[in-house]
C-alpha cells in the first residue's frame, strides 16, 4: 500500500516513547539512577515531539491544500524530498489532488468563458440583479437596450418607465406574472422576462430583455385587418337583408319595369311590404346600434382626473350591479379596504367596473354555476392599485384569451364584442391597464390596475 511507510513511521515512533517511557521508570525505581532516568525522559519528551512534530507538518501543508481550494489558489507547492518516505508519500497524495483540483479549475474557467462568451454574443439581453437592486452581471445587449452597466441600481430603469423598477424588485404579485412589456424614450417596445435562481443562498434574480417593436407592429396590423375583416362582416350581414328587402318590396310595385295601377294593390301586397319594412327597420337600427358602438370606442372621452375613494366607489359599483338579472343570486366575497384615494376619472372607470361585473355575471348565470361566486380585491403597493374580479363561472378556453380584448370579437349570440376592448381602451387612457388571468384555483380572473 501507498501509505505503509506512514503506518510504520508511526509506529516505530511509538514504539521508541513506550520503550525510553518503561526505560526511565525501570532506571528511577529500580536502580535509583535518577541522571540517567532524567536523560531518558527528556529523550522521550523529544521522541514526543518528533511525533507532534511529524504530525504537523502533514497537517500544515494540508491546511495549506484545504485554503487553497477555498480561496481558488492552486499554486500550492509542495516539498518534493523531506527525507521521511512516508511524508513524502503524504505529500505526493496532496500534489495528486491539487493537480486534480487545478485542472477542474482550468475546466470550470474554459466553460464560464465559453458561457460568458455565448451571453456576450446574444441578441437577447440578459442581466442579474441581487435582492437589493443592484446589478451584478449585464451583457451588452441589456446595456444598448437598457443603459445599464455593471453595479448599477435598477432605479435607472425608471427612464423608460416609473413603473419598471418596482416590477424587476418586488415579489411576483401574480403566479404568471413574469413578463411585461415597457416602452422606451426612442419608440422601442422592450418585453422584460423575469426568473429566480439560488446563489449561495441569496435570491437572484435574471432578468431577459428584447425588443419586441417589429412583432407587435405585426400584431397590430393583424390586429386591424381582423376589425377590417369583423366590420365588414358585421355590416354586410345587416345591409344583405335590407337590400334583399327593398327589392322584393319594390317588385310588388312594379312590373316589367313599370309601375302596377293603384287599384292592383291589394291587402296582401300591403301586408308583405309593412313587414318588410317592419325588418328593415330592425336590421337599420341594428346597423346604427353597431355604428354607434364603433364611435364610443373609438372616440373616447379624454379623462377628468380627480380624488376618487375607490373603496366607495367599488361598493357603489356593486349596488348598481344588482340590476343585472341573476347577479342576486351570487355570494359575494370582498376585500375592500375602508378607504383608497386614486386620482382618476370616476365614470370612465365605473364603466370599467360595472361592464367587468356584468361580463361575471352573465358567465355564472348563463352557464348554469353550482353556487355562483364573485371574489373582489382591492389592493395597493407603493406606485399601483389593482381591483381584482375573479369568478368561478366556466373557464375561458386558450384560443378565446388570445382575442378577448379584440373590439368587436365576441362568443355571445346578442354581443357587440366592445365591452372588454373598449374597458382596456378606457384603461390604457388612463394610465392603466385590464389584464386576464387563471390562477390556481381555476378561477377567471381579471385585474384591472391604477397607476398614481
Amino acid at each position: 500500500m501507498s501509505y505503509k511507510h506512514f503506518y510504520f513511521a508511526i509506529l516505530l515512533r511509538l514504539a521508541i516513547i513506550v520503550t525510553l517511557a518503561a526505560s526511565a521508570t525501570f532506571l528511577f525505581f529500580e536502580h535509583q539512577a535518577y541522571y540517567l532516568a532524567t536523560l531518558t525522559l527528556l529523550a522521550m519528551g523529544g521522541a514526543i515531539f518528533n511525533v507532534i512534530n511529524y504530525f504537523n507538518n502533514i497537517n500544515r501543508w494540508i491546511s495549506l491544500f484545504l485554503l487553497g481550494i477555498e480561496n481558488e489558489d492552486s499554486t500550492l507547492k509542495v516539498p518534493s524530498n523531506t527525507g521521511s518516505k512516508a511524508i513524502d508519500n503524504v505529500y505526493k497524495g496532496i500534489e495528486s489532488l491539487n493537480e486534480i483540483f487545478k485542472q477542474a479549475k482550468i475546466d470550470i474557467n474554459a466553460q464560464e468563458y465559453y458561457f460568458s462568451t455565448v451571453i456576450n454574443q446574444s441578441s437577447t439581453g440578459l442581466f442579474s440583479i441581487n435582492e437589493k437592486g443592484r446589478v451584478m452581471h449585464v451583457n451588452p445587449a441589456a446595456i444598448k437596450l437598457t443603459n445599464l452597466n455593471q453595479y448599477h441600481h435598477v432605479n435607472i430603469l425608471n427612464k423608460i418607465d416609473s413603473v419598471l423598477p418596482e416590477f424587476l424588485l418586488k415579489a411576483y404579485q401574480y403566479p404568471n406574472q413574469k413578463s411585461a412589456i415597457f416602452e422606451n424614450k426612442y419608440g422601442q417596445k422592450l418585453l422584460f422576462k423575469l426568473s429566480e435562481i439560488e446563489s449561495k443562498n441569496k435570491k437572484v434574480r435574471l432578468v431577459a430583455v428584447s425588443d419586441i417593436t417589429k412583432e407587435l407592429d405585426n400584431g397590430e396590423v393583424e390586429a386591424w385587418i381582423k376589425l377590417a375583416r369583423t366590420l365588414s362582416h358585421e355590416i354586410m350581414n345587416n345591409i344583405a337583408p335590407i337590400t334583399t328587402l327593398s327589392q322584393v318590396i319594390s317588385g310588388y310595385f312594379t312590373t316589367d319595369n313599370k309601375m302596377i295601377n293603384v287599384e292592383d294593390v291589394d291587402y296582401k301586397i300591403i301586408l308583405n311590404t309593412v313587414k318588410g319594412l317592419k325588418v328593415i327597420e330592425e336590421q337599420s337600427v341594428s346597423l346604427m346600434s353597431f355604428v354607434e358602438n364603433y364611435r364610443k370606442f373609438t372616440k373616447l372621452p379624454k379623462p377628468q382626473f380627480s380624488d376618487v375613494n375607490l373603496s366607495s366607489l367599488m361598493e357603489s359599483n356593486l349596488l348598481a350591479a344588482n340590476a343585472f338579472v341573476g347577479f342576486d343570486t351570487i355570494k359575494i366575497e370582498k376585500s375592500i379596504p375602508e378607504k383608497i384615494l386614486v386620482s382618476t376619472d370616476e365614470k370612465l372607470l365605473s364603466h370599467v367596473i360595472i361592464n367587468l361585473f356584468k361580463n361575471a355575471c352573465e358567465a355564472l348565470v348563463l352557464g348554469k354555476t353550482k353556487n355562483p361566486k364573485l371574489i373582489i380585491k382591492l389592493r395597493q403597493t407603493e406606485n399601483t392599485i389593482s381591483i381584482e374580479i375573479a369568478n368561478n363561472g366556466p373557464s375561458i378556453p386558450p384560443e378565446i384569451k388570445e382575442q378577448i380584448f379584440i373590439p368587436f370579437y365576441t362568443t355571445k349570440e346578442e354581443g357587440s364584442g366592445v365591452g372588454l376592448s373598449l374597458s382596456k381602451q378606457i384603461m390604457l387612457k388612463m394610465g392603466g391597464d385590464v389584464l386576464l388571468y387563471t390562477n390556481k384555483a381555476e378561477l377567471t380572473l381579471f385585474v384591472v390596475t391604477l397607476s398614481f
